[in-house]
């Protein structure tokens, strides 16, 4: 080995990335006289102890590692039975193959007394289903973030918006030394902590805590954290002004822009202290439920019953605001504090044009639609959490959660019914007014025993939600028939609503070990709900708004109680495992109408059967199927029976009769991945079917206005596929992303009393390519989507439609510390209504300059939708009827801002790229 060494060092130490370097050999154990196979073989650069490129052995010891850039390094030779060997090679263009024909590992070291455990020096290995990745092991850039390392982990894939992909599995949740790090947005993890401060990443499966269906898994990325990591802080304050091309024409469209936002955040170990404000006017920030997360501000329950005030979209002109603050400590060794708190002021601006057409079994009409609508929503929201060990093998928890919320919406809409010769035959003009107040509570308390009994546990759970809600609407209405220009019919209504629900669920469940490889597991779950819905609607008079409009009102309770009992049978082997078992309940349900006094009472008996199935080939080669049964019970507003004509051409009522619904589910998920190839291939196929689905029985009256009850119909289903995979080229340069998918659905309903049945097939593939280095990023993609919606009731709604997509987006650095990032999506819709067939091209091009040693200042210009073509279009076939939407949304502006980071390191801090889009 002396004399091999020697030979090393002496060679040429000219440095140079014009050649590569190979290494080959074969590594021997001597002790069992035959060829050691997996043994990996790493090549890391000596100045920064980064990883240069690594390769394992065959079956008979023999080992080829190319593509390593010339460099001066360690050849590492390890296997997890042995000491490892090092190689110093000083790397050179002459002599840029190294053969070493016979690689003899040294035994283990021990002591008397003493073991020496060598620690696994491995890159990626498993330990039992988690896959382990060694940070330091792979190269990054200076002063990169955890992002960029796992960018470069192989199997691991971040999109634009940080979110991760493992073996082409959406990773779910981001976790840091097992815990969440400032809430559940894994973004605050991977684009504030730097990478050097990683010691591992770890990648596992287990069971979704937020689904009411225990056979849910999910995929959780926990990175581990160097000791000296494990306290800082970090944040930033950032900023940024512009305008629209009509601001500087003084056209009415024109509007200033602006963003801002400050954050700070601190954390030692278990305490983590998060303060942050944000405003906006811009669709970049993207306030949503995604962002509330971002901070720990959502409301982590366990289900729990929501209010029906929801959020609303951005496909409009938004103007938001969201303030708060976060705290998570570890008080003593056996309890842990959570609190937070968030303010949220949302506004959203729309203007849409719709053009639907109705078809019928002998006729055909349209209708056209022009609405402007204006959304206030303002929320306080208070997450509390409380963890306590009682010992070893107990905890207790608890989590609460409340929102205070207020709304205000104002909605104009003109509707045009015209005839096949486009000819009016009626007409609306409507306004509606709408003020809202609400509060929304949930507890959960949980208490978890694992008995000395391996497997042996446990699990109570208690869950209390209430909400109440109070709404004022206004609705005024003229109704048009023919071309006259008088109202025929006017509505000028106010109305009441009151809502509240109180929910209480406890579930009970024990595993028992029978052997090592099975186990009985029992499940009891007891749910009470009591909900009552009171609508009070007045007409106008000469003296004001006081004569009860009793067709438009009513006073409905709900009272559902469900007793559950299950029994499951798990086995569990070193490759395959099936869980079976059933799940048996009744559910007894009371509608009162308090108005007439009738009751309508309904006794449920279900049988629940499930089956989960999974075998490994290995621990990177997965099958899995599971099927699943469940049953849904309607909301209020399906079951009120009062007539809503907040919308006069389209009334809604409810039905007390309505039953629950029974739905079999079933999925079969493909996985392969290969670390050293870095490649990947996933696939999977899904069927639903449901008996007693919720649809609706709707009548059209001959001037164009529909009357719509809710009913259960047999039948309903939808099923498709999906796949795709990863494949690198050119020496892992380049990676392939092909991806497929169909889907096929099928939903039953009745229009004027007859059965009417929409078939929709679709499907939809993609094919990408990736470049990713140290300075330089591009990606490139092709798609097409083909749907063709089909009608038993009239062949007008057989109209197949396509949308093409071809994205590219590009990030690269340029000298004097300059970068660019650039993103472009070309869109082609084809066979839709005139007006509609859009082919936007959507270019957006940012340039960034950094300022300080650290780059942390960084000064930006953006210019979003260069073009000028950015317009919101969407289609939806319904039960019978083809809707098309055009939206106003923002177009092409210019934004100028600038983003100071900060953080204990001293070191760069990246926000990561695409995010802006």
């Amino acid at each position: 080995m002396n004399k091999l060494l020697a030979l090393c060092i002496i060679l040429i130490t000219s440095f140079s990335y014009a050649q590569e370097m190979k290494f080959s050999g074969v590594v021997n154990d001597t002790i069992n006289d035959q060829p050691l196979e997996n043994a990996v073989v790493m090549a890391v650069r000596l100045s920064d102890s980064k990883l240069l490129g690594f390769t394992r052995t065959e079956a008979d010891g023999s080992f080829n590692l190319s593509g390593v850039i010339i460099d001066t390094m360690e050849l590492v030779v390890s296997h997890h039975k042995f000491d490892e060997k090092r190689y110093y090679i000083i790397g050179s263009e002459e002599n840029n193959e190294i053969h070493i024909p016979n690689i003899i590992l040294p035994e283990q070291a021990t002591q008397l007394d003493e073991v020496v455990v060598y620690a696994n020096k491995e890159p990626i290995y498993f330990r039992g289903d988690t896959l382990v990745y060694v940070a330091d092991s792979f190269a990054t850039k200076e002063n990169a973030m955890v992002e960029d390392l796992l960018k470069n982990l192989p199997g691991l894939e971040v999109d634009d918006d940080g979110n991760v992909s493992s073996q082409g599995q959406k990773v779910t949740k981001v976790l840091v030394d097992g815990d969440e790090f400032f809430g559940s947005d894994p973004t605050i993890a991977t684009r504030n902590l730097t990478a050097d401060g990683v010691e591992k990443v770890e990648v596992y499966e287990a069971e979704d805590e937020t689904s009411s269906n225990s056979e849910e898994k999910i995929q959780v990325l926990d990175v581990k954290l160097k000791e000296d990591a494990k306290k800082g802080y970090f944040g930033k304050v950032a900023g940024s002004g512009g305008f629209n091309s009509e601001y500087f024409k003084d056209l009415p469209n024109g509007s200033g822009f602006y963003e801002g936002e400050v954050l700070a955040n601190y954390f030692n170990k278990d305490l983590k202290v998060s303060v942050f404000a944000l405003g906006s006017n811009t669709p970049n920030t993207g306030f949503s439920y995604r962002d509330a997360s971002r901070f720990g501000l959502t409301n982590e329950m366990n289900g729990g019953w929501r209010s029906t005030m929801g959020g609303s979209n951005l496909n409009g002109l938004p103007e938001n605001y969201k303030g708060g603050f976060y705290f998570s400590n570890k008080l003593t060794d056996k309890l842990k504090l959570g609190v937070n708190y968030t303010y949220n002021d949302s506004r959203l601006t729309t203007e849409q044009v719709t053009n639907s057409e109705y078809f019928f079994t002998d006729t055909t009409y349209s209708k056209q639609d022009s609405s402007f609508n204006e959304q206030m929503q303002q929320s306080h929201t208070v997450n509390f959490n409380l963890e306590y060990d009682l010992n070893k093998s107990t905890k207790l928890s608890m989590k609460s959660n409340l929102t205070v919320r207020n709304e205000e919406s104002l909605n104009t809409n003109e509707s045009n019914f015209l005839n096949t010769d486009g000819q009016r035959f009626s007409a609306t003009n409507v306004r509606n007014e709408s003020k809202a107040d609400g509060l929304e509570g949930n507890v959960e308390l949980e208490l978890n025993k694992k008995f000395k009994k391996r497997f042996r546990e446990l699990d109570v759970l208690y869950q209390f939600g209430y909400t109440e809600m109070e709404r004022n609407n206004g609705l005024n209405s003229e109704l048009y028939y023919g071309q006259f220009a008088t109202p025929d019919s006017i509505f000028d209504q106010q109305r009441n609503i009151e809502n509240n629900t109180t929910g209480h669920r406890v579930t009970i469940d024990y595993v028992e070990p029978i052997t090592r490889s099975f186990r009985l597991k029992f499940q009891y779950k007891l749910d009470y709900f009591y909900g009552q819905q009171a609508t009070s609607t007045f007409d106008r008079t000469p003296t004001g708004y006081d004569a009860y409009a009793s067709l438009y009102s009513n006073d409905f309770s709900n009272t559902r109680m469900e007793n559950r009992g299950a029994l499951g049978l798990l086995f569990k082997g070193r490759k395959q495992s099936i869980e079976i078992g059933s799940r048996v309940r009744n559910v007894m349900i009371d509608n009162l109408n308090n108005e007439s006094g009738e009751v309508i009472n309904q006794n449920v008996d279900n049988i629940l059967p499930y089956l989960e199935y999974s075998y490994n080939f290995s621990n990177a080669h997965k099958l899995r199927f599971v099927y699943s049964t469940y049953s849904s019970q309607p909301s209020l507003d399906q079951l009120q029976p009062v007539r809503d004509n907040s919308n006069p051409n389209s009334l809604v009522i409810g039905n007390p009769n309505l039953q629950p619904n029974y739905t079999h589910n079933m999925n079969l998920n493909y996985n392969k991945w290969n670390a050293l190839k870095q490649s990947y291939l996933y696939a999977g196929a899904y069927f639903n079917y449901t008996d007693n689905a919720f649809s609706n029985s709707v009548y059209y009256s001959p001037t164009g206005q529909s009357v719509s009850t809710a009913i259960n119909v047999d039948g309903n289903m939808y099923g498709g596929f999906y796949a795709g995979g990863g494949i690198p080229i050119f020496k892992k340069l380049l990676s392939l992303r092909p991806q497929a998918s169909g889907n096929y659905y099928k939903s039953n309903s009745e229009i004027n009393n007859v059965m009417n049945t929409i078939e929709n097939y679709s499907v939809d593939g993609e094919l990408g390519i990736e470049m990713r280095t140290d300075t330089i990023e591009v990606s490139i993609s092709a798609g097409l989507s083909y749907n063709d919606p089909r009608s038993s009731l009239s062949s007008g709604l057989n109209e197949a439609y396509t949308v093409q997509r071809y994205k590219a987006s590009v990030f690269y650095e340029l000298p004097w510390r300059f970068f660019i990032e650039s993103d472009a999506v070309y869109e082609i819709n084809s066979q839709r209504a005139e007006g509609f067939n859009a082919t936007p091209f959507i270019w957006n091009a940012k340039l960034n300059k950094r300022f300080l040693k650290t780059g942390n200042l960084v000064v930006h210009a953006s210019i979003y939708d260069i073009f000028n073509q950015n317009i919101g279009i969407s289609r939806n076939v319904g039960t019978n009827i083809i809707t098309d939407v055009r939206s106003r949304i923002i177009a092409r502006y210019f934004m100028i801002g600038a983003t100071l980071r900060f953080n204990n390191n001293k070191t760069k801090a990246d926000e990561g790229r695409g995010h802006w889009f």
